[in-house]
């Protein structure tokens, strides 16, 4: 059910909260123009879309009635919608991640901020990919989520994961944490989730990410406009191994120990009362 008023602009998209600057605290819109632009080649995004595929399929029926928010470009999305899941739509507080998205193919698109949901009991499941940790109020964030799922549906979400591997290209990204297991897995209950899945992932480039900690530890100087807008780049041969590793370590991430890891993936199944 939807809640709240809304407009819908030329492109067909529903437009809930019209007045979200692009500055937005949580996320910069000029960040969704970067993603765009690497998402399809850079070995993270590609290795993280695969491995979401591979562990929401044993648990979200295909014909679930899904909502990814803070879909950003929508490219996960497109990911599951062409491995079978069609009743998907997404939601996105920045109007040019949702005209990538229909760029992407998917039609149904929604502008709105998740801390003011406009939505309650309507989807089986919510995806939210790398999106929590820009939220400085998370558990409201958790608790509109569960506002928005029906009766025993799904939250599937990823998120960066330790404290110890926090840089500066977390502070550019506009992260307000990065997550251990044992603390998210302890908001996700507080706010009324019952835990199905946690499990670390990236497993094997754990040694880069410390790597980039030890070398961009300058967090206390203001990001500068630069930072911001530079190209989210690699060097396409280490871009194809690590693909080449995270692909390897997606196939046997079930007998890898379930300790550290650069990313945290999470499903949790709603109680009927928060």
């Amino acid at each position: 059910m939807i809640t709240r008023q809304y407009k819908i602009d030329n492109s067909g998209i529903l437009i809930f909260d019209k007045d979200i600057k692009n500055t937005h605290a949580d996320y910069h819109s000029q960040g969704l123009d970067k993603l765009y632009k690497a998402e399809e080649k850079h070995f993270w995004f590609i290795a993280r879309k695969e491995f979401i595929l591979k562990q929401m399929k044993h648990i979200i029926d295909m014909s679930a009635k899904i909502i990814e928010i803070g879909a950003g470009t929508g490219n996960v999305s497109r990911h599951l919608i062409q491995n079978g899941y069609k009743n998907l739509c997404v939601g996105e507080m920045h109007l040019n991640g949702l005209k990538y998205a229909q760029e992407y193919g998917i039609n149904k698109c929604y502008q709105f901020n998740l801390l003011q949901t406009p939505f309650k009991n309507e989807f089986d499941a919510v995806c939210l990919f790398d999106v929590l940790e820009h939220i400085k109020d998370d558990s409201l964030a958790l608790q509109n989520i569960h506002k928005t799922l029906r009766n025993d549906g799904y939250l599937v979400l990823t998120v960066p994961s330790h404290m110890w591997l926090w840089s500066r290209a977390d502070s550019i990204a506009g992260h307000k944490t990065r997550y251990s297991k044992q603390i998210l897995i302890k908001k996700l209950q507080d706010n009324g989730f019952e835990i199905l899945v946690a499990r670390y992932f990236f497993i094997s480039i754990i040694p880069l990410l410390y790597l980039r900690t030890l070398l961009n530890m300058d967090n206390k100087s203001n990001i500068k406009h630069e930072e911001l807008t530079k190209t989210i780049s690699i060097n396409p041969l280490l871009n194809k191994i690590l693909l080449f590793i995270s692909r390897i370590e997606n196939k046997i991430t079930n007998f890898l120990p379930n300790l550290f890891g650069g990313s945290l993936f999470i499903i949790v199944r709603k109680h009927d009362k928060l």
